[in-house]
């Protein structure tokens, strides 16, 4: 049920961590156009093969990284049952959906939807009671979701389209329950093991498909999957779950709105595709329901003595 809540004062969030969510953005954003090139004719790099040396590649620096720096360890068997599902909504869905919508849709119509992250992330966080759903926060869903139904052309999502979406709904899975391991364990420790779990997996499908493409792939192929692997990975993952223990979920994906706007900006200079006149009204939908969510202040219910805050 929507109700009104006061409006309580934010807590301040240091600007580092702002400056932080815009180089993520700028890096998940280089996936729309580095793998639709990967993805096209001139490479016939598989979905699943570069999902599978995303998720491996991000598996080896970070697992790296948390041995180098000693980050907490895990010391529960059901606190490593719950990052295994976490890597299961964060890593193996969100990555293998995506490649998989992006090959069949355009990178604006892809990262359009993906801008419903934060819209996903509302909702799922007043289902879950982690926060109350505010008369403003619900008008900005249906905001959006009325961008989204306008792209779409009020039907059924094509194929590329609903991957996507799902892509969206499981990220934004993973941003509402990642809260409490991350306060608990630290980034470093969290994004290692669910890469680790995601690229055991994944492997099973992943894995066979790299290993019948890789022999075949030039070096030109093996450098724009290694971007792709440094950047929107590496780069990107480490950023975000960072800014998560630094801010508030629905802050942090707030910051996706962003990313509709560096794609554009790169699938017309690097594939020279223009933005569409539908595209460009759902994407003011969107963008509006995105800002409305992104700037109400719900109240977060207090949690249950002893329990950690997320």
């Amino acid at each position: 049920m929507l109700e009104e809540v006061p409006r309580d004062a934010p807590e301040a969030v240091p600007l580092r961590v702002h400056v932080v969510l815009l180089l993520v953005q700028v890096a998940f954003s280089t996936l729309s156009v580095l793998g639709k090139i990967a993805m096209g004719p001139e490479h016939h790099v598989s979905p699943s093969a570069l999902a599978m040396v995303r998720i491996a590649g991000g598996a080896a620096f970070f697992a790296g990284m948390h041995l180098v720096l000693r980050s907490p360890r895990v010391g529960k068997l059901r606190d490593l049952a719950v990052l295994a599902v976490l890597s299961l909504f964060g890593v193996v869905l969100n990555q293998a959906l995506f490649l998989a919508g992006l090959r069949q849709t355009s990178p604006i119509s892809a990262i359009l939807l993906v801008a419903t992250i934060p819209v996903f992330t509302a909702a799922i966080s007043a289902v879950t009671g982690r926060d109350r759903l505010s008369l403003r926060s619900g008008s900005g869903i249906l905001v959006a979701l009325f961008g989204v139904a306008y792209l779409t052309g009020f039907a059924l999502p094509e194929r590329g389209d609903a991957l996507v979406m799902l892509n969206a709904l499981s990220f934004a899975v993973f941003t509402v329950f990642a809260k409490r391991l991350l306060a608990r364990y630290g980034a470093a420790t969290v994004v290692a093991w669910i890469f680790v779990f995601g690229a055991l997996l994944f492997a099973p499908i992943g894995g066979l498909a790299l290993v019948r493409e890789l022999p075949a792939w030039p070096s030109v192929t093996g450098w724009l999957v290694a971007m792709i692997v440094l950047l929107p990975t590496v780069l990107g993952y480490a950023g975000n779950t960072w800014a998560l223990e630094k801010a508030p979920p629905t802050m942090v994906s707030a910051y996706v709105y962003l990313q509709p706007v560096i794609v554009t900006v790169l699938a017309w200079l690097v594939l020279g595709q223009g933005l569409t006149l539908r595209a460009l009204v759902a994407g003011a939908f969107i963008f509006a329901g995105v800002g409305i969510v992104a700037t109400s202040r719900a109240r977060s219910p207090e949690p249950a003595p002893g329990a950690a805050r997320s």
